[in-house]
């Protein structure tokens, strides 16, 4: 068996550092003898793929209420897709029917059906039909498995199996779970499909790297980095000493050791509290720990309830999401950004237009001010939610003022309705953007007497200060937060709402980067909203520092020349704070 150590770089799907065994699982496309049957059997063989979808709907109902419990929300309704596809009367009418006039066994026929249907959709540029080819088939190949002779073996796996794999279904990880699987490698899929939004939902590690599958022999030691990408084949002990370390630090684990912190928010050394939050995308086991510690919401990612099918969900939907999203966290808040649709989460179809360059396209704030019904529809929702009086709205994407005065109007044009009708909602609801382009740094005074507060998005804020697309590996090196241009328009934007006494807040990945910290203590940010897995360490790290030092560091960091002065200042101080930290254990 090939030994041969080996680093493969994928796309992160689902965030997390799991280190075990591989099990490659290729379970292929189903080919089905063709049998012709006589007119006696025809009878036979359609009571046959009756009761094959009927025990399929079963399982399906069962996976649907499993993962109900463990995720809530609109990711668990997914399987919804696939019921419907599985209880589909007119496609088993078209099946049933086949089958009567070409005398062929109804396997044969019913895979025929499929494929006739699925081929023509594969190579859609259409990510919701490409997703839907992906249902159809897991519904098809559970259908094929009941009518007999593909029966699926009743897989076993030992603790810390990793599963290799061309693409899993939401089934599959639901399942694969129950065994104690604790990661994927996949060749197909992206962050917004069906399998990824269970994995995250699961709290479970995924990565995609195309033909993986050809690289990995079953049973090889393997890790995987579903927060970089990195998958390293038969690591080497010291690469498995390394992770089993970052593993501590890191992944589902480290969210439930936010119940030891005892202290929320964090102080610093010399008694400075420091805000924290959770960015949220589903409802998930995390929720629970976050209630407990009384940790805000500081992005809620709405879009997440479109994504799950492709399709916007009705008012009264989101209604009720909105209102048991309010209800967990009445002790605290949660700012819910509305739809940021577009370029990374595309989806070309009948809302989504193909764009030669959708990162500079139709997104964010501009697609919903475009989409004028479907925007108001869910501002209805979130106010009707908001008597709880913990909600806040957040405007995504936003890049001139005029966009923020037309969304404000479109808000208030809704708040009227309300009122006609007598339907209660906060009146005080706090509005604010998301700074996430240099024109609205650059204009950030025009904006700050028309909104509550203000969140920086670091991520895109990044890309489009240094013309580095963040999902271009190409480019990766070009694309750092600690470039100084990006670290400036940073302070700009939050010294710009110091001087207005608006909130600021950051929300982009960096938000729990223990290397940015310092400068964000010393900025004086009023909260860093992170993944809920950075939180504790994070909050460890806080009071090992001294504001006033971290002050001093901000002055110094800012008259850097070089993203490499940067971080060579913020890496020699993160030295000195674990030098200490050793100098205090001898002691």
């Amino acid at each position: 068996m090939d030994k041969i150590r080996k680093i493969l770089k994928g796309t992160p799907i689902s965030d997390g550092v799991v280190f075990g065994q591989a099990r490659v699982i290729l379970p292929g496309d189903i080919d089905v003898v063709e049998i012709v049957i006589p007119a006696s059997q025809v009878k036979d063989e359609i009571e046959a793929l009756e009761k094959a979808i009927e025990v399929s709907i079963v399982e399906l109902r069962k996976l649907r209420s499993s993962a109900s419990k463990e995720i809530e929300g609109p990711v668990a309704k997914i399987f919804d897709a696939q019921l419907l596809i599985a209880s589909d009367y007119e496609f088993l009418e078209k099946v049933k029917k086949e089958i009567k006039l070409q005398k062929r066994n109804a396997g044969y026929i019913y895979n025929k059906l499929v494929k006739s249907t699925t081929d023509p959709l594969k190579n859609s540029p259409d990510a919701y039909m490409r997703q839907m080819v992906i249902d159809i088939e897991a519904v098809s190949k559970r259908v094929l498995s009941h009518l007999g002779g593909y029966e699926h073996c009743d897989l076993k796996f030992p603790p810390n199996t990793i599963l290799v794999g061309k693409m899993f279904t939401p089934g599959d990880i639901l399942n694969f779970r129950q065994q104690k699987a604790i990661g994927f490698l996949v060749s197909e899929g992206g962050k917004n499909s069906h399998m990824a939004l269970i994995a995250r939902a699961l709290m479970l590690p995924a990565v995609v790297v195309k033909n993986s599958f050809l690289e990995i022999n079953n049973y090889s030691r393997l890790i995987l980095d579903g927060t970089s990408g990195e998958v390293i084949i038969n690591p080497t002990d010291e690469d498995w000493s390394e992770y089993q370390k970052l593993k501590k630090r890191q992944g589902p684990a480290l969210v439930t050791r936010i119940k030891k912190l005892t202290t929320i928010p964090p102080l610093t050394a010399d008694g400075k509290a420091v805000n924290v939050g959770a960015n949220l995308s589903f409802s998930g086991p995390v929720d629970n720990i976050l209630v407990e510690k009384k940790i805000p919401v500081g992005l809620y990612r709405t879009e997440f309830i479109y994504l799950s099918n492709y399709q916007f969900p009705e008012e009264d939907m989101q209604f009720e999401y909105y209102s048991e999203i309010a209800e967990k966290f009445a002790d605290s808040y949660v700012v819910l950004r509305t739809f940021d649709l577009g370029y990374d989460k595309l989806a070309v179809n009948n809302h989504w237009p193909q764009e030669d360059n959708p990162a500079l396209g139709w997104r964010g704030m501009r697609a919903m001010l475009d989409m004028v019904n479907i925007f108001k529809a869910q501002i209805r929702a979130i106010l009707r939610a908001s008597t709880h009086r913990n909600l806040k709205i957040m405007l995504p994407m936003v890049s001139d003022v005029s966009e923020l005065i037309k969304a404000k109007k479109l808000i208030a044009q809704v708040k009227f309705q309300l009122r006609k009708k007598n339907i209660p909602f906060d009146e005080n609801i706090q509005i604010g953007i998301m700074i996430e382009v240099p024109s609205a740094v650059l204009t950030i005074d025009t904006f700050l007497d028309k909104v509550d507060f203000i969140s920086i998005g670091t991520n895109d804020l990044t890309q489009y200060t240094l013309a580095s697309d963040r999902m271009n590996n190409r480019v990766a090196n070009l694309f750092s937060v600690f470039h100084p241009s990006v670290l400036k328009l940073i302070l700009m934007t939050v010294e710009a709402c110091k001087k207005h006494n608006k909130p600021v807040s950051i929300c982009g990945e960096v938000a729990g980067d223990l290397l940015a910290l310092p400068l964000f203590i010393g900025m004086e940010i009023d909260l860093l909203s992170m993944n809920p897995v950075r939180i504790f360490d994070l909050c460890r790290m806080v009071k090992k520092i001294d504001s006033s030092i971290a002050k001093m560091l901000l002055a110094s960091v800012m008259k850097s020349d070089t993203q490499q002065q940067v971080l060579n200042k913020l890496r020699a101080y993160k030295m000195e704070l674990e030098k200490r930290k050793s100098i205090n254990r001898r002691k």
